[in-house]
């Protein structure tokens, strides 16, 4: 059975305030003797009710632009609705004199609605200029909801007691109390007595996402940017580039840099650029590239240059290779040459595009030859939804990539502790350099908090964050 999200929670709860609300506005009403109907004359709970339930939002900064677009939408829809009301009103007065009539409602018959709905027809489209032109579109549809509530009414006893103005006013008015409510619930967070602000997450995500066009689930957006309102300290861990995951943070915000290429960059997501990275030493540059030759393969070699990731490829030979380079032409935060950069300096990683057969033989000579300088991983070949059969692709880096010098460095001087929490055995390193472990595959690292799903892992953040279990231990450093 689908479980019930917080989402859904608090959509509820923002209607059993907006309901409240009324309870409270007649019960003030009965105290002072007014008439019984004078609260529902100032506030209607179930266009209130609407409009919170629609105004719930997966974030904080979601909820304050969702509260701003919908209240001048609302405002919109109504004074458009109240203006043609009165004009119209007040056009029959003209013509017609006292016996002019009123803005008719669905119970009258066909001769008074017809002019009337066509008129609402057209100033619909003038709703929409408006918050089009005041760059609401998002919130158009609460803007026509309000209009058509005003305008097509089946409830004319309202309009008669307070005029139409009071009755658009009325609308206007439960509108952005429904769209308060919600936003004050989406803001609202309980206090809590443990939090351990000195430890940085590192949510490493490549286990849950297989393609390159995968995304995180809408779910797992929301709970990462729950955690990021809550000033946890977050970021993901990926052998990903800046290409393929910075896609997947159109609707996350992060407060620190992304650890990317198996820990080989960090890279910020804000300003755009890497400020540490890896470079492989010119003695394993020459190795490696000695033996590449001899193997007859030409590699895409990646370098960090001015803070932009260029990739240098001397020639394309297989299938395999034109099938990767088809994917990163004139792709987003990266620069593909082909041509040869034989520079020894911010050379970060290879990637070697070749037949299976050969990817064995190339992964066995770099572990059993090279194995004190680099490290390689091997990848299925992908673009997008498709997989090229018979190519496998490795991915070379700096053997210091496994002791995450450079997001430990980053940790020391912002005075945090490493959580590393890993979804694929490609990141095994980033657990055995943490101090608090958490993997969703049996590790071979000691003290790992095992979980079931990825989901379950980044719920594990909150705990963990708040847990008394897990706050700073002073050293006393004079012993």
């Amino acid at each position: 059975m689908q479980k019930i999200g917080m989402r859904t929670i608090k959509t509820l709860i923002s209607i059993f305030i907006c309901l409240m609300i009324f309870i409270i506005l007649k019960s003030i009403c009965y105290l002072c003797n007014a008439d019984k109907d004078y609260a529902f004359l100032w506030y209607n709970p179930f266009f209130a009710a609407i409009a919170t339930a629609y105004s719930i939002a997966p974030n904080r900064k979601k909820s304050i632009e969702q509260a701003s677009n919908r209240c001048v939408a609302s405002l919109i829809g109504g004074f458009v609705g109240i203006l043609l009301v009165v004009s119209y009103e007040f056009i029959l007065l003209k013509v017609f004199g006292e016996f002019g009539g009123h803005w008719p409602t669905i119970q009258d018959g066909i001769d008074k609605l017809f002019i009337p709905y066509l008129l609402v027809t057209i100033f619909s489209v003038l709703v929409v200029v408006i918050g089009v032109a005041l760059k609401k579109q998002p919130a158009v549809f609460v803007g026509i909801l309000t209009f058509l509530s005003i305008t097509v009414n089946a409830n004319a006893t309202i309009a008669r007691e307070i005029g139409e103005w009071g009755f658009g006013l009325n609308r206007i008015l439960s509108t952005i109390v429904g769209v308060l409510v919600a936003l004050g619930v989406n803001l609202f967070r309980m206090p809590r007595l443990v939090n351990n602000k000195d430890l940085l997450f590192a949510v490493g995500i490549d286990g849950a996402l297989a393609h390159d066009s995968d995304r995180l689930k809408g779910y797992v957006n929301y709970e990462l940017n729950h955690l990021h309102e809550q000033k946890i300290n977050t970021t993901l861990f990926t052998t990903r580039t800046p290409q393929t995951f910075m896609p997947l943070l159109e609707d996350v915000e992060f407060s620190h840099p992304i650890c990317c290429m198996s820990g080989a960059a960090l890279y910020d997501s804000k300003r755009l650029k890497y400020i540490r990275w890896e470079s492989i030493d010119s003695i394993a540059i020459e190795k490696l590239d000695a033996y590449l030759a001899k193997m007859n393969s030409h590699p895409f070699k990646n370098y960090i240059i001015n803070d932009v990731l260029y990739t240098y490829n001397k020639k394309i030979d297989n299938a395999g290779a034109e099938f990767y380079m088809q994917s990163k032409i004139n792709a987003p935060y990266s620069n593909l040459v082909i041509g040869e950069n034989d520079s020894k300096e911010n050379l970060v990683y290879y990637l070697i595009v070749e037949h299976d057969e050969k990817v064995h033989e190339m992964m066995d000579y770099i572990n059993n030859e090279l194995g004190s300088l680099l490290v390689a991983q091997e990848f299925d070949v992908f673009d997008k939804l498709d997989k090229l059969d018979g190519y496998k692709y490795i991915k070379v880096y700096s053997k210091k990539v496994l002791s995450l010098n450079i997001l430990k460095d980053y940790c020391q001087e912002k005075k945090l502790r490493l959580v590393g929490m890993s979804t694929t055995s490609l990141s095994n390193h980033l657990l055995q350099g943490s101090e608090i472990r958490v993997s969703t595959y049996d590790s071979d690292c000691a003290d790992v908090l095992r979980v079931k799903t990825f989901d379950e892992m980044v719920k594990r953040v909150s705990s963990i964050y708040h847990n008394k279990k897990y706050q700073w231990k002073e050293v006393d450093v004079s012993e």
